[in-house]
């Protein structure tokens, strides 16, 4: 009886285990997940903070200007306005940088189909970044408070990284 005892001991010990072992890992997935979007969607402090701000377009001061362009799109059921910056980079190359508000342009990355990379320590003009990849193109974006910033160029991390640091707002 007594190992029969011991055995449904050690059964049970065994389940409790792995049961707060599931649940630990479930919370620090929440944890996570929720930390990426939080850095990519901004938050509220940041919204508060950045709306007595006033905003600036984002410019690549190294790089020379092509073309300018303002639109009017529509994401996340709020009318934005972007304004689109071409940039020709010094290997032949070009970038975008798109200065967009409110907020809601984020939601174009998800239409869009970019995929955030798990790889932290990028800036973009100063402000923390999230690195995201489609197909061959490359992104950086940024949010400082209602308003939008992204860098768009067929860039390695290296040269993308690069950029984002050397960007500024004007």
């Amino acid at each position: 009886m007594k190992t029969s005892a011991k055995k449904k001991k050690k059964w049970v010990f065994s389940a409790m285990s792995l049961l707060v072992g599931t649940i630990c890992a479930l919370v620090l997935g929440a944890v996570f997940y929720g930390a990426m979007a939080y850095q990519l969607a901004g938050g509220e402090a940041a919204a508060q903070t950045g709306a007595a701000q006033t905003t600036g377009a984002l410019a690549l001061g190294d790089a020379q200007l092509v073309s300018e362009q303002t639109l009017q799109e529509r994401h996340g059921g709020r009318d934005c306005t972007v304004l689109v910056r071409r940039y020709a980079l010094e290997d032949g190359t070009q970038a975008e940088a798109i200065t967009a508000q409110p907020a809601a342009y984020i939601e174009r990355l998800s239409e869009e189909k970019w995929t955030a990379q798990l790889i932290t320590g990028f800036v973009l003009a100063g402000m923390d970044a999230v690195y995201a990849v489609r197909g061959e193109e490359a992104m950086l974006c940024a949010r400082a408070g209602d308003t939008v910033y992204a860098l768009l160029a067929r860039a390695d991390e290296q040269t993308l990284y690069a950029l984002g640091a050397a960007a500024g707002v004007e």
